[in-house]
């Protein structure tokens, strides 16, 4: 008798904390994120932004009538955000439209906040009124004090660098050679070596952290090649394991690949009309090549002074091939078109693995490489009046 109450009273113990016992665990890599807003009264769009243990990055919504939202996947690591959007019935995605519609409903929440954490595999709970940036997060996950000294020292170096470049190119620009200039190049000459330092100092103090992946991919157009490959090197073996570990270090093994003094790699891509050419012809002149896009709006406005350059020297043993990573072909024939560009035009391989692109190491738009007639680099990234001195240095 005793045991059939004893069975039964486990029974009812059960039952009364089913939602508990029954409530799935994550494995391994596996993440759900839950939110709850006591004040959203009207429904929302939840958006949720991150990057899946494959490296793909992911834009998932959900419309939730009621401040409560849910959402599930696999994370290796990475940084994510929650943010809001009105909900406006038969609009599922933002587009020019939908927003000639909400104009009236943005002052009714804070929709220019949001929440920004680490996600890896673990479970999420987002609680507050109405506003993201002041919402609780409780997790299961160990890296977000971690994640937030990161960010916050990571922000505040690179707002510093950037507030003092702008005031070395101002004083440069107008030739400045004064104390207090002087005071300035050498101010920011160290704020730069903390900025661009900071990545590896961050990821070799943190070896067993996957926030120390996104510190070292966060600063990819300016990066030292083999101290990225070192620090990489100097991971733990489950944080080398990622997508992004080894991207890192491809992208390192790449840019030394194809440093200065290196021979270019050969290629052959379809020009405007759809025809083969090969860079392999162009052995015997200085040609640069470069790596642009219609959407760039860096590359787009540097084209001009490439032309510049081009018409300068074009009867100097000198040619360009520009290397478009368009998806779209009309959109990059357009492009051509109306920036008139009058050299060798070229679209990359579609599928990123096989293209030149990546080939190179290319990891930001607009890049270039000036190569010499022997078929070696003998210069990188040439924007503005360095492009200029380049050519000219080399074919006079």
């Amino acid at each position: 008798m005793k045991k059939i109450i004893f069975k039964a009273l486990m029974v009812i113990l059960c039952a009364s904390a089913l939602v508990g016992c029954s409530e799935k665990k994550t494995v391994g890599n596996e993440f759900v994120v839950k939110g709850k807003f006591t004040k959203i009264t009207s429904p929302v769009i939840v958006y949720f932004t991150y990057e899946d243990d494959k490296g793909k990055s992911h834009k998932e919504e959900f419309i939730s009538k009621n401040g409560e939202f849910e959402f599930k996947g696999s994370s290796f690591g990475s940084a994510a955000s929650v943010f809001f959007m009105p909900y406006v019935e038969g609009f599922t995605e933002v587009n020019i439209d939908y927003l000639n519609k909400v104009g009236n409903l943005i002052g009714k929440l804070p929709f220019d906040k949001m929440k920004n954490f680490f996600l890896e595999g673990g479970t999420y709970e987002i609680s507050g009124d109405n506003n993201l940036e002041t919402a609780t997060l409780e997790t299961d996950s160990k890296s977000q004090d971690l994640f937030k000294e990161y960010s916050s020292q990571y922000k505040d170096l690179q707002e510093e660098y950037y507030q003092l470049k702008e005031k070395k190119h101002i004083a440069d620009s107008i030739g400045s050679t004064d104390a207090k200039s002087t005071a300035l190049a050498a101010q920011f000459k160290v704020k730069e070596k903390q900025f661009l330092d900071y990545p590896y100092e961050f990821a070799a103090k943190h070896p067993d952290s996957k926030i120390s992946l996104l510190a070292l991919n966060a600063n990819l157009v300016d990066f030292d090649a083999e101290k990225l490959s070192k620090t990489v090197d100097g991971l733990s073996k489950e944080v080398k394991a990622g997508k992004m570990a080894k991207d890192l270090k491809g992208i390192a093994e790449k840019t030394i690949r194809n440093a200065i003094g290196k021979p270019a790699i050969l290629f052959s891509l379809e020009d405007v009309n759809g025809v083969k050419k090969e860079l392999a012809a162009y052995k015997g002149k200085f040609v640069l090549v470069d790596f642009w896009a219609s959407w760039c709006g860096p590359c787009r406005a540097e084209n001009p002074n490439v032309i510049k350059v081009y018409n300068k020297f074009k009867d100097k043993n000198f040619d360009i091939i520009s290397v478009s990573i368009d998806h779209e072909r009309n959109e990059w024939l357009k492009a051509v078109k109306e920036d008139k560009l009058p050299w060798l035009n070229l679209i990359d391989d579609q599928e990123y693995e096989k293209s030149t692109g990546k080939a190179y190491g290319v990891t930001f738009v607009p890049s270039n490489f000036l190569i010499d007639p022997a078929g070696n680099i003998v210069g990188k990234n040439l924007i503005g009046e360095a492009l200029h001195d380049k050519v000219a240095e080399v074919t006079k």
